[in-house]
């Protein structure tokens, strides 16, 4: 990029390094294409906030919110110091997968035996398998009936109105 360059392009991702674009768009309500876009797979939704905030709220109507918040729970821990680790897997254990959980998900007893050995010894990836569990259901389930339903069509034809 030369000193001459006009303003437009030095803030353009698809010209620079400098993704202000993108995050501004982020925050924004969403678009037309942003909308489509969470139609084009489970993880256009899951990467988008107001993608997983639509779908979240899909699935509280639906009583089965709990899938989601363990993933994104199981995301988070991921990330997370690694000293914080032991107390959040402890957590999530015990609110999603311990007999009685108040938010418990429906895992096969394959993934369920080995996220209850993983917890033993916990560290980030102790609910791989549980997660990737969850992910199977929502993608196959939840996600067809989300993209069918009249809160994500809504949201398509909300935004079809508003393009000039």
């Amino acid at each position: 990029m030369t000193p001459s360059s006009p303003p437009r392009s030095r803030c353009n991702p698809w010209v620079s390094d400098d993704t202000t674009v993108w995050e501004l768009e982020a925050s924004k309500e969403p678009g037309q294409q942003r909308v489509k876009r969470w139609g084009f797979g489970i993880n256009e939704v899951l990467k988008d906030p107001v993608g997983r905030e639509q779908f979240l709220k899909f699935l509280e109507s639906e009583f089965s919110s709990e899938n989601l918040r363990f993933w994104l729970a199981v995301q988070e821990v991921k990330k997370r110091p690694i000293r914080e680790v032991p107390t959040r897997v402890q957590e999530i254990w015990q609110e999603f997968l311990a007999p009685g959980a108040p938010s418990a998900i429906n895992v096969d007893s394959k993934s369920y035996a080995k996220t209850t050995q993983n917890v033993k010894d916990p560290g980030r990836y102790a609910f791989e398998d549980a997660q990737e569990h969850i992910y199977k259901l929502m993608k196959s389930d939840s996600y067809s009936r989300f993209l069918r339903s009249n809160a994500y069509q809504e949201l398509l034809q909300a935004k079809k109105k508003f393009v000039v």
